[in-house]
């Protein structure tokens, strides 16, 4: 068995979990006084100009940066037993800098972390940046600008593209473009500048922008889910009785659901950006994994329409990780596209929604042209030892893009697909035991072919009541193989008394990883996760994650067969996702 191999596919089942997670936190409601219609030109549209690099310079105090660029989500408070009964808190805060922005110097900005699990990173987090934090003033008529690190996209062009395509179907959409950024002088490299969703936004899309704007994040219109909405505006009212009325009327048996929906919900735009989504398989938003979408209720229709966030998993093929049957046409894991879908008249104009899209939204020659025109615009920018990779990851989005429209014909051939798949699952964690151990290894040899003659330690712990019988350990230690940007590594092999393996792998931000520290398994500095291998059928499943604990390096060097070696304990925590 190579623990490489083992390491790998641990590794590659975590990231499809952080990517689903991703990415909250779009910022604060940023309202503003009405521009009216005579106010004269944006001065904004240069902000989001996407033939423009913004140039981003912040100056905060080393140890201001230093306390933000760590802070993060702690997982079992996140997602415990209650998840569902309110938003998902947000752990960051604001720093008091000074941002150069295009040559424009202000003083007293706000400056936090941003991100909710996929995105999250210690040596380039994503970032928020409020303008109005400590002075009530606006930049280019801004409150705020969002600058995501695209830890999950190293085309940098997913997000851009994705919002266009929406804005090009006819779907309220953020503007996009790339900023380049520097803290304290220290080249972060490229960005990607997206629009927060707020009442500019609004004001821009609809002609009141006074409605209720929620954010979504694992949020659905399923009796018991709705806690998890996050209101943006009219928080001081906080009247959610038009989530109530979504949820009555999803309720309805099928022969009254259009009639209890369309005073509710704008069916027409909903099934556009139903398709949307799927077009660009955003497996991550409202209808795949019920997450990473706004719902806006428009006061002057009195129905919801829904703004797609989050969308930096686009434009890659793959199967949905959360279900939805495996199909390229539809997905339909969360409970208003399931019911509609499940009515066949709505199931027919989604298809022909899904249709009309590739004829009118999909240009391959146009998506490829911007595809040429953003690589030429940001390569530039990129670090020279990046640059191979880049135009690795911009590659496979022109494969996407030519590949596109075949998947979803030959999807359709049969006739709409049938779906068997369940609704996502709530996303609560619950805690089925507790992990402890200890390590020694040399550095360097992560992908080992044998862990068992290259480190050993000890592996005690619990799993849903039933103690692990442990016969052998073995570690390794290293540059994780598959972590982008590079990650520390350590794992632990046991072999059980059952003739399977129990795999522990720990992904550590390299800043943090010195000799003689305790480090908190927060699933930012540290990640942790727990995994069982069965030789007899040679499959892989994932045990659960590792959070409210502590890992302890000892020695911990990175020179070639330096020592590694030290301890950990925490809770083995179930995944939902």
């Amino acid at each position: 068995m190579s623990s490489r191999r083992i390491v790998v596919t641990a590794l590659a089942a975590l990231t499809a979990l952080l990517g689903a997670c991703d990415d909250g936190a779009a910022g604060d409601d940023d309202g503003g006084p009405d521009a009216g219609p005579d106010a004269g030109p944006d001065p904004s549209e240069a902000v989001y100009d996407p033939t423009h690099i913004v140039e981003v310079d912040i100056e905060l105090p080393a140890a201001d940066w230093n306390a933000l660029r760590v802070q993060t989500r702690n997982l079992n408070a996140l997602f415990g037993a209650n998840c569902l009964a309110q938003p998902f808190s947000d752990p960051f805060t604001y720093f008091r800098g000074t941002v150069t922005v295009d040559g424009q110097r202000l003083t007293d900005v706000g400056v936090r972390k941003k991100g909710f699990l996929g995105s999250l990173d210690g040596e380039k987090p994503s970032i928020k940046l409020k303008f109005d934090e400590y002075i009530d003033r606006r930049f280019a008529g801004l409150k705020t600008l969002t600058l995501n690190n695209s830890k999950q996209d190293p085309s940098f062009l997913r997000q851009c593209l994705s919002y266009q395509t929406f804005t090009a179907a006819g779907v309220p959409a953020s503007r996009c473009n790339f900023a380049h950024v520097r803290v304290n002088g220290v080249d972060l490299g490229i960005f990607v500048n997206v629009e927060a969703a707020n009442k500019d936004l609004l004001r821009r899309h609809f002609d009141d922008e006074d409605g209720n704007l929620y954010e979504g994040t694992l949020s659905d219109f399923r009796p018991g889910w709705t806690g998890t909405f996050e209101l943006k505006t009219n928080e001081l009212v906080n009247d959610r009785a038009d989530l109530d009325a979504m949820v009555t009327a999803l309720q309805l048996p099928d022969s009254q659901l259009l009639a209890g929906l369309e005073p509710i919900v704008d069916v027409d735009n909903f099934l556009t950006y139903w398709a949307a989504e799927t077009l660009i398989t955003h497996w991550d938003g409202y209808t795949g994994n019920a997450n990473n979408f706004y719902a806006y209720h428009d006061p002057i229709s009195g129905r919801f329409q829904f703004l797609p966030w989050g969308v930096d998993g686009t434009l890659a093929p793959g199967a949905n990780p959360f279900g939805g049957g495996g199909s390229a046409a539809v997905q339909a894991t969360s409970l208003l596209p399931r019911r509609l879908y499940q009515l066949p008249a709505t199931r027919d104009r989604y298809v022909a929604r899904l249709r009309a899209l590739l004829e009118d939204a999909w240009d391959e020659d146009s998506l490829l042209a911007e595809v040429d025109r953003v690589e030429a615009l940001i390569t530039p920018v990129a670090a020279a030892a990046d640059r191979v990779e880049l135009a690795t990851a911009i590659d496979l989005v022109r494969d996407f893009v030519t590949t596109r429209r075949a998947a979803i014909d030959a999807d359709l051939a049969g006739g709409p697909p049938v779906l068997t798949a369940p609704l996502r699952d709530q996303p609560c964690f619950e805690v089925i035991g507790n992990l402890a151990g200890t390590f020694s290894t040399r550095w360097g040899t992560a992908g080992a072919p044998n862990p068992f003659t290259t480190g050993s330690g000890t592996l005690t712990g619990t799993v849903s009541g039933a103690a692990l019988q442990v016969t052998q350990v073995g570690a390794t230690s290293g540059v994780d193989p598959e972590a982008v940007p590079a990650k520390n590594q350590v794992a632990m092999i046991a072999s059980l008394a059952d003739g399977t393996a129990a795999i522990v792998v720990f992904q550590i931000e390299p800043s943090a990883f010195a000799p003689n520290v305790d480090l908190a398994i927060d699933w930012g500095t540290v990640i942790g996760v727990a995994y069982r291998y069965t030789p007899a059928t040679n499959t892989f499943a994932l045990v659960g994650l590792i959070g409210d604990g502590t890992l302890h390096l000892g020695p911990a060097g990175t020179t070639s067969s330096a020592v590694v070696s030290g301890s950990f304990s925490g809770n083995l925590i179930r995944s939902p996702f």
